[in-house]
């Protein structure tokens, strides 16, 4: 079992959900940008609130992370849903979460003794627009991290699965 203590109280929620990123207990959403995790029998997972919950101050965070466990890997997954205009920013706020929160850090260990399996750490921007590869490329080696982004544009659209990438 994924232990969230002392963070628990930022999960989301199936229903009753008093932070307004959860859509559900594994669909997050800011600004029309969505992101799902779906499982699979045997797994577990979590989603936090890191902007506004986990962490409460003014220092650059991201939006969320997924907490999965699966037969035989483990995923600390950071989400930064965010508009097609501020993709680079996105960088930022991930790589400052990964490397300076001790919160995340502290979640990630948590994850790490939860049982038998690989831990990996997993980046994740959900936007509606997309950088150049160059681009990306050249921000991940800046940030010394690596990213996934994930394309979410229509209202009417399927919502991107995070399981793809884990």
């Amino acid at each position: 079992m994924i232990d969230t203590t002392p963070f628990s109280h930022c999960e989301c929620r199936r229903m009753g959900n008093t932070y307004p990123v959860c859509q559900s207990d594994l669909m997050l959403e800011e600004e029309g940008k969505k992101v799902r995790l779906t499982l699979r029998a045997g797994e577990e997972a979590k989603a936090l609130v890191l902007d506004g919950c986990v962490f409460t101050d003014n220092a650059t965070k991201c939006d969320a992370m997924y907490l999965f466990k699966g037969h035989s890997k483990k995923v600390a997954a950071l989400v930064e849903l965010k508009g097609a205009s501020d993709i680079a920013h996105a960088f930022t706020q991930l790589a400052y979460t990964r490397k300076h929160r001790p919160e995340y850090q502290r979640l990630k260990e948590t994850l790490d003794n939860s049982g038998s399996g690989t831990s990996m750490e997993k980046a994740f921007i959900v936007s509606n627009g997309m950088l150049s590869k160059p681009e990306r490329e050249r921000l991940e080696n800046q940030h010394g991290i690596r990213v996934n982004e994930i394309l979410y544009s229509e209202p009417s659209s399927k919502v991107p699965d995070v399981r793809e990438w884990i």
